[in-house]
């Protein structure tokens, strides 16, 4: 079961969250990117420590390892389908570091996408149990919560769906 336990607070990222009718976002009950994820810090490349997620535009979340053979399939597809358009709103941690990302994203030509790794050690080794898998894709609404949880590498139509969102097509995975 994926999901964030503090005193209060139980969730299941494979729950079946959605947006609230009518709308792009979700509603506030469901768990934020933080809770989810279990980080509230991360460093990118330049090794600045950075919030997870900066609220006011959706982004997706993927959560990969550079020795994970299926991120590296789904990086492929991405970069199929993106044949150079950048993709903004992918946020890629990787779990060794966010500098570990650059070859994985670099071999795919993949363009435009933000990488960040865990804070410190202590959170690499807590990313790294509290996932059963990589890559996991977590797609964040422009208030900062979870929407839709996808672990594992999707068949390419469905990945077509969360590109959308990578790429500003979309607010949330068709």
């Amino acid at each position: 079961m994926f999901g964030v336990t503090d005193d209060t607070l139980t969730s299941n990222l494979l729950s079946g969250a959605s947006v609230v009718a009518g709308t792009d976002t979700a509603s506030d009950t469901q768990p934020t990117a933080e809770q989810a994820v279990g980080a509230f810090r991360v460093r990118n490349l330049a090794g600045k420590v950075v919030p997870l997620i900066t609220k006011g535009e959706p982004v997706i979340l993927m959560i990969s390892s550079r020795t994970c053979s299926w991120c590296k399939r789904a990086l492929k597809d991405l970069g199929e389908l993106s044949a150079g358009r950048p993709l903004p709103r992918l946020k890629m941690l990787t779990l060794e570091g966010a500098a570990d990302g650059i070859p994985m994203l670099a071999k795919e030509n993949i363009v435009g996408a933000q990488l960040v790794g865990p804070f410190g050690s202590s959170d690499q080794v807590l990313l790294t149990f509290r996932y059963r898998g990589t890559p996991t894709f977590i797609a964040i609404d422009r208030n900062g919560r979870v929407v839709q949880t996808m672990p594992g590498y999707p068949m390419r139509e469905v990945m077509k769906q969360w590109y959308a969102v990578m790429v500003g097509d979309a607010e949330v995975p068709g």
